[in-house]
C-alpha cells in the first residue's frame, strides 16, 4: 500500500526528471535545428472581417457599431480593400458625442505565445472640444467573468495619412476563453466638439512560427505546465506537420502523454 508521502515523493520525482528530460530534449532541438535553418515567421489573426469588407449598408459583419453617434462602414476611403469604419462626431450644442467599435472573439487562446494588436488609423482632423480616441482589450474566462485587461489607452494618427498602430506583446492571462476589443471615440461637453477618423485592418495575432511555438513548448515543459505544452504541440503539428522538427515534437508529445499516465497511476 502506497501512503500519501510516497505518492508525493513519486510525483516530485516524475516532475523533476521529466522537466530535465524535456529541457534537454528541446534544448538540443533548438541548437541543432534552428541555428541552421530558420523558418519563415507565420502569423495567424483571430479577427474575422478585419478590414470591414463584409456586411450590408452601414453595418460590418461581426462588428458592433454603437453609442450616441455610431460609426458606419464606409466606402469613401480604406487602407486596404474597399471599406473601412468611419467615425464622424459632432456635438449638438454642448452635448458630448460618442462612438464605439466592438469586436468579441470566442475561442481558446494560447497564453504561452506573444500576441500583437494592430490597426490602421487615418485622422481627418485633430478633433476639438476635448476629443479623445482610445482602445481597450478585455479578457473573459470560461465562466464569462471579466479578467484583467489593458484599461483604456489613447492613440492618435497623422492627419490625412494612414498610419499603423502596433501594440506588441499583449499579455494574456491563463484560462482565457474570449477577448473583447473596444475602440472608443468621445468629445467633451463643449460647443463645437468634434472628431473625424477612419479605422481599418484591425488584427489580433500571434507568431506561430516553428521557432515561436518550440520556444513556448520548451518554456511550458520547464514550468511543468504539461497540459499547456500539449495544446501548443497540437498547434505545432497542425501548422508545421511537414517541418523538420515535426518528428521530434511528436516524440515529445508521446513522452508527455506517457508521463501523465504514470502520474495518474501514482495518485
Amino acid at each position: 500500500m502506497i501512503n500519501r508521502n510516497d505518492k508525493s515523493m513519486k510525483r516530485i520525482f516524475f516532475n523533476v526528471s521529466f522537466v530535465l528530460m524535456g529541457s534537454l530534449f528541446l534544448g538540443m532541438l533548438s541548437a541543432d535545428e534552428f541555428n541552421t535553418a530558420k523558418s519563415t515567421p507565420k502569423v495567424s489573426s483571430i479577427i474575422y472581417n478585419s478590414s470591414f469588407e463584409e456586411g450590408q449598408n452601414d453595418d460590418a459583419e461581426g462588428w458592433v457599431f454603437t453609442s450616441s453617434q455610431p460609426p458606419i462602414k464606409s466606402g469613401s476611403d480604406a487602407n486596404s480593400g474597399s471599406y473601412s469604419a468611419y467615425i464622424n462626431l459632432q456635438n449638438v450644442g454642448k452635448t458630448p458625442s460618442e462612438a464605439h467599435i466592438i469586436k468579441t472573439v470566442n475561442g481558446k487562446f494560447l497564453s504561452a505565445l506573444n500576441y500583437e494588436f494592430t490597426f490602421f488609423v487615418k485622422q481627418m482632423k485633430k478633433g476639438s472640444g476635448g476629443y479623445i480616441q482610445q482602445y481597450f482589450i478585455e479578457w473573459f474566462n470560461e465562466d464569462e467573468q471579466k479578467m484583467e485587461g489593458t484599461g483604456f489607452k489613447q492613440f492618435s494618427g497623422k492627419v490625412g495619412e494612414w498610419q499603423e498602430i502596433v501594440v506588441p506583446d499583449v499579455e494574456i492571462p491563463d484560462n482565457v476563453r474570449s477577448v473583447k476589443l473596444l475602440f472608443r471615440f468621445v468629445t467633451g461637453a463643449i460647443e463645437g466638439g468634434s472628431g473625424e477618423v477612419f479605422i481599418d485592418d484591425v488584427n489580433f495575432r500571434a507568431d506561430d512560427s516553428v521557432e515561436a511555438l518550440t520556444a513556448a513548448i520548451n518554456r511550458k515543459v520547464d514550468q511543468a505546465q504539461f497540459d499547456v505544452a500539449l495544446e501548443l504541440i497540437e498547434s505545432f503539428l497542425m501548422l508545421h506537420s511537414e517541418s523538420a522538427q515535426a518528428i521530434e515534437i511528436k516524440a515529445l508529445k508521446s513522452r508527455l502523454k506517457k508521463f501523465q499516465e504514470l502520474d495518474a497511476i501514482s495518485e
